[in-house]
């Protein structure tokens, strides 16, 4: 049976269609549209004008969807839309104008969904998984394989530039300030700031872009595998506020050509966290939300060792 899961975010809206049969699924397809939907809240509130992109999007994947008589509709967002105080008003106005029925996640459900969904590419049985979002960082502990404790953090990677940097990229004593901004947070969350792992293992845009950056700066080492004291420097590369160079401007156009505003936030986020955790590296992995959502709600597996099986 065919499946398009809608996800709306912080920073994208992406569809996915999946043709799953029993207890497997392919992808089949795969659209997203980068709005950074944690932009367009003012004083807690999704304004109109993010609203307007949000149903315009949608407008498009139903089309799509009703072209190809796509059986299955399944539409969830994450932390823009969680913390919208309108957030409820917001969802019936999707319904009311496109019928897309959105369910709104919650922190620990969306950690959830990514442990699981990730579960297939861990090479480590114990460590620490994140996801950084536009809005909102996803912790996940993990040890044998089954997941120890989860923790949602008002960490995202949008949110950090909207409110500490003023041109497209930080400079220097703005990359300070994002960093103490991520420590106070851990502050408050002492369960989260005492985790110890040496491997962690990432998911969502900004570790994809991170990666990617990694591997074309250094062409040699493993792929999809950032060890922790690669951030800084590539913080520091384009997060000084200095002129780029011609070979530094061509790096970040191919590795973060969507995120060119929040990739260096959300950098930040990752190295202080690998820095809290001691980790040596971080383990990038594409399957996380979507995918856990199918192995939890559509095929109906229990947790991440059911979903290995």
């Amino acid at each position: 049976m065919l499946h398009a899961i809608i996800d709306i975010g912080s920073n994208t809206i992406r569809m996915a269609v999946y043709q799953i049969e029993g207890r497997q699924f392919t992808l089949l397809m795969k659209r997203k549209h980068t709005v950074g939907l944690a932009g367009y809240l003012e004083n807690g509130r999704l304004v109109r004008a993010g609203l307007e992109k949000t149903v315009k999007i949608l407008h498009g994947f139903m089309d799509f969807i009703n072209t190809f008589r796509i059986p299955h509709v399944h539409a969830f967002a994450t932390a823009a839309l969680r913390s919208a105080v309108n957030s409820r008003a917001a969802v019936g106005e999707i319904a009311r104008r496109t019928g897309v029925q959105v369910r709104i996640i919650s922190g620990d459900e969306e950690a959830m969904y990514d442990f699981i969904g990730a579960t297939q590419n861990i090479t480590h049985a114990d460590g620490i998984m994140i996801d950084i979002g536009g809005g909102s960082t996803e912790i996940v502990s993990f040890a044998g394989r089954a997941m120890q404790g989860r923790w949602s953090l008002p960490l995202g990677s949008l949110a950090m530039s909207k409110a500490h940097v003023a041109a497209l990229l930080p400079t220097r004593e703005e990359c300070r300030t994002i960093a103490a901004a991520v420590r106070s947070v851990l502050d408050e969350a002492p369960a989260v700031r005492d985790l110890r792992a040496r491997h962690m293992v990432g998911m969502g845009g900004v570790l994809s872009s991170a990666s990617r950056m990694h591997a074309l700066l250094h062409p040699e080492e493993t792929p999809r595998l950032l060890p922790a004291d690669a951030l800084p420097q590539m913080i520091a590369m384009f997060g000084s506020g200095r002129p780029l160079t011609e070979a530094d401007t061509a790096v970040l156009l191919r590795a973060a050509p969507d995120r060119l505003h929040n990739i260096v936030p959300g950098m930040i986020i990752a190295s202080v966290l690998a820095e809290t955790f001691a980790a040596a590296d971080i383990r990038y992995s594409d399957s996380g939300v979507r995918e856990g959502y199918i192995w939890k709600e559509i095929i109906g597996a229990d947790d991440a060792k059911e979903a290995e099986r």
